[in-house]
């Protein structure tokens, strides 16, 4: 789910591709309703438009469930 996720926010990137992968689990985090979320943190690589090879991190966040996300981001490596 969370390789689909980002994947749809890199609207025209081509060869995508998780390099890394790291779960971990936050605690009492000030902007959810939740006292603990699952975060996943990957590490991407992919094919911007303009033909450039990107090497980015993602970060999505899950409900305690593991089922639902509260959100996603792209980041700078």
């Amino acid at each position: 789910m969370a390789k689909d996720e980002i994947r749809s926010k890199l609207n025209k990137a081509r060869s995508f591709d998780v390099t890394g992968f790291n779960e971990d689990t936050v605690y009492n985090t000030a902007d959810s309703n939740f006292k603990k979320l699952i975060r996943y943190q990957l590490s991407i690589k992919f094919i911007d438009s303009n033909k450039i090879e990107q090497n980015k991190t993602a970060v999505v966040l899950f409900a305690p469930d593991g089922k639902s996300i509260l959100s996603s981001q792209i980041l700078e490596k």
